[in-house]
């Protein structure tokens, strides 16, 4: 792991008993609002998907809303800590999903093979090597079924400097 990669990782380890906060006291209410905005999507491109991974869970936000949809969800993320708080969120909230630390770089330690492959808030854009990009999208895609969906989302922080919120 590079130098870089464990600034990011010790980054996300701190940040996850406070991850939440980002969302403005509306956390459990975005967990819903996300879950419902990736189930029609997911419903509208790929109808009677039900495995979904999302390989970049942090503390569980798509992850446990899409659980609490009936999916059956593997969660994925580097941080040990978000993971960790995954689980506790998962537990309060009556979501199953079965979560495991691992890097999107390498998704091999993750068994199987999925409907739905999400990687949402912003995870790609962390990856600064120019060869770690192609890496994640190949081991996403390697997780595929045929015909499966990729949905990778992005933040516009930029709203966040207007006075908007950057989180939906």
């Amino acid at each position: 792991m590079a130098e870089s990669d464990d600034a990011l990782l010790h980054f996300y380890d701190a940040f996850a008993d406070d991850y939440d906060l980002a969302y403005g006291g509306n956390w459990d209410a975005a967990v819903d609002r996300q879950g419902a905005a990736l189930d029609a999507l997911v419903r509208e491109v790929v109808p009677g998907a039900n495995d979904v991974l999302d390989c970049s869970c942090g503390i569980g936000t798509q992850a446990i809303g899409l659980a609490k949809r009936g999916y059956r969800v593997v969660g994925s993320d580097l941080s040990e800590g978000a993971i960790e708080r995954a689980r506790r969120e998962a537990r309060r909230l009556g979501a199953a999903v079965d979560f495991r630390v691992a890097d999107f770089r390498d998704l091999g330690g993750v068994p199987g093979e999925f409907d739905v492959v999400v990687s949402c808030d912003n995870a790609v854009p962390h990856l600064l090597d120019k060869r770690d990009v192609p890496r994640a999208l190949e081991q996403m895609r390697a997780k595929l079924r045929p015909g499966g969906l990729l949905v990778i989302t992005m933040r516009d922080f930029g709203r966040a400097l207007t006075g908007e919120s950057a989180f939906a």
